[in-house]
C-alpha cells in the first residue's frame, strides 16, 4: 500500500529570536532541516517580512517551501497579542481579512483559531454558520478550525457537539490543549469515542505533547505516558488519513512563558519533535494494511 506523504511544516511562533530575524536566512535553514513548508498568522508574515508581501512570496520560492496560513479571528485589524470581547460578526468579518490576504501566498491549508470560549452553544453554532459560508468562498484551498484554549472548540465535548452538528466543520488537531483544559488524559472508553469522531474530521495536525497542568513538555522524553497518548490520538489520525495523497503536520513548541522557562532550546526541542514523528510515522505506515 502507497501511504500519504508526510509533510511537515515549521510554524513561525518565535522561531526569529529562536534562530534568525533574516527571512532568507530562516527559511533557508528551515528547508535544509527537511521541513515542507512555514504555517504562519498574517501579523508573522508582516513581521518577518517587514511589511513585504513581495519578500515573504519570494522566500517561499527561493526556498521550495510551501504555506499554511493561520488566522486568529479574534484579533482585530490583524494585531494580536490581546484578548478582545468581540462580537460574531466581528470574528467572522477578521476570518474574511485574512483568507482574503492568505491567497496571495497560494496556501496549502488555512489553519484557524475561531471564536471565544465565552460564548454560549448557540452563539458558536451561528459563528460556524457564518464561518463555514465564509471558508466555502475558497473553495481552492482546504481549512480547518483548531481545538485551542480561548477559542469555540477549547474542550472535546462541546467539539464533539459541533463536529455532529456541522457536516462540513473540519479540524485541526492540538489534543494539548484538551488535557490542560480538563486536567486529565482523557482516557475513558466514552473520551476513546470522541477522538475516533475528531480523527475522521481532522484535515491538520499540530504535534506538541502537554500535560494536565501544562500547555507543553520540556521533552518528550520526560513524559511517557503523555507521549504515547499523544502517539495514539496522532496514529488515529493517520488511520483515518491513510487514502490521502499527504497528510500535514506542524511540529509546535512555543518560547516563554508558554514555555516553562527561558532555558528550554524551543527551535531544537521543535525540530526533535519532527525527527521523532517522522520516525513514529514510517513504523506506523510498516504495519498498516
Amino acid at each position: 500500500m502507497v501511504v500519504p506523504q508526510l509533510k511537515f511544516f515549521r510554524a513561525l511562533w518565535g522561531a526569529e529570536a529562536q534562530f534568525s530575524t533574516d527571512i532568507n536566512i530562516l527559511f533557508a535553514e528551515i528547508h535544509r532541516l527537511g521541513y515542507t513548508g512555514v504555517e504562519a498568522t498574517l501579523s508573522d508574515i508582516h513581521r518577518i517580512s517587514k511589511n513585504d508581501s513581495d519578500a515573504f512570496s519570494r522566500a517561499l520560492q527561493n526556498n521550495q517551501l510551501e504555506f499554511i496560513g493561520l488566522a486568529q479571528t479574534n484579533y482585530p485589524s490583524i494585531k494580536d497579542g490581546t484578548w478582545h470581547d468581540l462580537s460574531i460578526d466581528e470574528h467572522v468579518a477578521n476570518l474574511e481579512i485574512h483568507l482574503k490576504e492568505f491567497m496571495e501566498y497560494k496556501p496549502i491549508h488555512i489553519n484557524i483559531q475561531g471564536g471565544q470560549d465565552s460564548w454560549s452553544i448557540e452563539e458558536n453554532e451561528q459563528f460556524f454558520e457564518k464561518a463555514l459560508e465564509v471558508q466555502a468562498q475558497y473553495p481552492q484551498v482546504t481549512s480547518s478550525h483548531e481545538t485551542h484554549r480561548t477559542r469555540v472548540l477549547y474542550n472535546p465535548f462541546t467539539t464533539a457537539h459541533f463536529v455532529k452538528r456541522f457536516p462540513t466543520l473540519r479540524l485541526t488537531a492540538d489534543y494539548s490543549h484538551f488535557i490542560l483544559v480538563c486536567e486529565r488524559l482523557l482516557q475513558h472508553p466514552k473520551d476513546d469515542e470522541r477522538f475516533r469522531l475528531f480523527a475522521s474530521r481532522v484535515d491538520h495536525l499540530h504535534a506538541r505533547v502537554g500535560t494536565a497542568q501544562h500547555a507543553q513538555i520540556s521533552d518528550p522524553l520526560e513524559a511517557k505516558e503523555e507521549c504515547e497518548q499523544m502517539q495514539k490520538w496522532w496514529e488515529m489520525i493517520w488511520d483515518a488519513q491513510k487514502n490521502r495523497t499527504w497528510i500535514t503536520v506542524t511540529p509546535e513548541y512555543g518560547p516563554a512563558p508558554y514555555a516553562m522557562t527561558n532555558e528550554i532550546n524551543v527551535w531544537d526541542l521543535t525540530n526533535r519533535e519532527m525527527e521523532r514523528q517522522n520516525e513514529n510515522y514510517r513504523k506506523w505506515s510498516n504495519n498498516i494494511h
